[in-house]
């Protein structure tokens, strides 16, 4: 029988860079290079961040979710190709990287009672299969 996930997915939302000015000199699009095109085969990174806290969930959702989501607007807006799709340009002669209006990434916040503190504690070659545990499950 398969054991249940630990992981509990609390909120998923996308999160899109503020608002660009119309006079905004931020570049929309960026090119990729010979060495990127090399990792679109394999699939896209994901990463985990670990907050200990000991305030409830409730208080967590409420306080600190959103000041994480502002934080990260915040930031696109300096990396805005960043919150993009990858595309051809408009001669189909190489991809790039290009916002348009309304693109985001995506986020998902999640719990779990699962001691990540064990992470550190296994082999190398034990990592992989005890951070799976720590993924949701979609």
């Amino acid at each position: 029988m398969a054991q249940p996930n630990p992981v509990k997915v609390l909120d998923v939302c996308r999160v899109a860079p503020p608002p660009l000015s119309l006079d905004s000199t931020t570049p929309k699009s960026l090119p990729l290079t010979f060495f990127d095109m090399v990792l679109l085969k394999f699939p896209p990174t994901q990463r985990l961040y670990f907050y200990e806290t000991s305030h409830p969930t409730t208080t967590f959702l409420e306080v600190v979710v959103p000041k994480l989501r502002h934080s990260l607007s915040l930031t696109l807006q300096h990396y805005v190709p960043l919150a993009g799709n990858v595309t051809w340009t408009p001669d189909y002669s190489k991809l790039i990287i290009k916002y348009v209006e309304g693109d985001a990434v995506s986020l998902t916040i999640a719990e779990s009672e699962v001691d990540f503190y064990s992470l550190s504690l296994v082999t190398t070659f034990a990592k992989p299969k005890i951070s799976i545990l720590f993924y949701p499950a979609w």
